[in-house]
């Protein structure tokens, strides 16, 4: 029983540490909420504007995810240290992927990367060009990482998007 009550309170604490995804998601993201105990979840999806025909829209992922972690200036060092992966192909897939920067970035750490994905089918139309930029900053006594991936548009939009949740997320009200 003592251990249930010790979970609860946890879970509890955990979950105050992450606003509702009603008050911090772009217009357009409909999303839910997932307490996982230390960890705190908010996975959302829009459609993409304008998306190129014939090419099949998956939707605008966005993930904003807190974690308990004490040694978070720790880590955002070693992230904003740590080499950019090389371009290179995903596993199992024609799809490719390309760095385009990683940086402190507003008390934390922007990662970008460009998704190419080429067009397999009859006739000939441009590579899909699609965007996943990450921002991981500490706040709440843990981590904050804000994932938007499956974008296309400009990289910009994706990170002014960012930009609006960083205060949302670190300082709720």
């Amino acid at each position: 029983m003592f251990v249930l009550i010790i979970c609860l309170l946890v879970s509890t604490a955990a979950y105050a540490q992450l606003p509702p995804s009603a008050k911090v998601l772009p217009p357009g993201f409909v999303g839910a909420e997932t307490n996982l105990g230390g960890t705190m979840l908010i996975e959302a999806t829009k459609p993409n504007e304008n998306f190129p025909k014939p090419h099949s829209d998956q939707g605008i992922k966005l993930q904003i995810t807190w974690q308990k972690q004490p040694a978070a200036d720790m880590i955002l060092d070693m992230l904003a240290k740590q080499p950019e992966e090389p371009a290179g192909r995903i596993t199992g897939s024609a799809t490719r992927e390309e760095p385009c920067g990683i940086k402190p970035y507003r008390d934390g750490v922007l990662l970008c990367r460009k998704v190419l994905t080429p067009w397999i089918g009859a006739g000939r139309f441009p590579d899909l060009v699609t965007w996943r930029i990450t921002w991981t900053g500490k706040g709440s006594g843990g981590l904050f990482t804000v994932e938007i991936n499956n974008f296309f548009g400009a990289k910009e939009t994706a990170t002014g998007w960012i930009d609006e949740l960083i205060p949302k997320i670190t300082n709720p009200k």
